[in-house]
């Protein structure tokens, strides 16, 4: 219906307060299954193994079921993009265009990858780090860099996806959130991903620092682009159609 196959079922069910609800209990119910689902400590999606060195084991989660993690994460991130498509509707941010509803898509998985990175990031300061021999002092003080990413990470997504679905963005505001994600972004993913880092084995923590990355450069990049006017679209290429039809009109109305 979202993309617009069946012009029927779109008025019956797009944007209407069936799709919130439904949206909204599908996200809940995974926001309940994820944390369960991706518990090292019950093996389900991830498990931890440890780096023998020395006097430390250096535990770190890995994927152990690669069709149930992924699985789950993609339905969890199709909920979440049609829920915040819908919120964006309900809230008029649509009435301008749309030219940011993949912003907020984009600033609402950013908000979900820094709450992965802040919850990775309390499990793995809970479950190993107050082990002994369980990980290294270097590699606990980078997670605490993660978690502290994540946190500024997850505030600045949540007020610009709500300004966003408003319609209320600023071009400068989000170029210069973006700018500020995609910096600490990019030393977070350094410092958790390498060398004595929690995440160095693939799992929610490395690819949620990586995401995180992606996305703040995507956003930044993009919104560059049309700030500085680089940037053209359908809607650009719309207006010089009509711009150069104007001018034949006035032209011929000269003669």
């Amino acid at each position: 219906a979202h993309l617009g196959f069946s012009g029927l079922l779109s008025s019956m069910f797009v944007g209407t307060l069936i799709e919130g609800l439904l949206a909204l209990i599908a996200l809940a119910l995974w926001a309940g299954c994820l944390p369960v689902v991706m518990d090292p400590r019950k093996g389900l999606a991830q498990m931890y193994v440890g780096k023998q060195s020395d006097e430390v084991i250096d535990y770190q989660p890995i994927i152990s079921n690669a069709n149930l993690y992924f699985c789950s994460w993609g339905a969890a991130i199709c909920v979440l993009s049609v829920f915040a498509q819908y919120v964006r509707e309900r809230l008029g941010g649509s009435s301008r265009g749309n030219g940011g509803m993949g912003y907020t898509n984009l600033w609402y998985l950013l908000g979900l990858a820094s709450v992965v990175v802040v919850i990775e990031g309390m499990r793995f300061k809970n479950q190993v780090c107050v082990i002994d021999g369980g990980a290294e002092t270097a590699t606990c003080g980078r997670n605490t860099y993660g978690l502290v990413t994540g946190i500024i990470g997850l505030i600045v997504s949540v007020i610009i996806s709500l300004f966003s679905s408003f319609g209320k963005d600023s071009a400068l505001v989000t170029t210069v959130s973006s700018f500020l994600c995609a910096i600490l972004y990019t030393i977070c993913a350094g410092l958790l991903t390498f060398d004595k880092g929690p995440a160095t084995y693939v799992g929610n923590q490395y690819l949620a620092a990586w995401s995180g990355f992606f996305l703040s450069f995507a956003i930044f990049g993009s919104v560059v682009k049309e700030f500085m006017g680089v940037a053209g679209g359908p809607t650009s290429g719309t207006s010089a159609n009509n711009d150069g039809e104007e001018d034949e009109e006035n032209e011929m109305d000269t003669i």
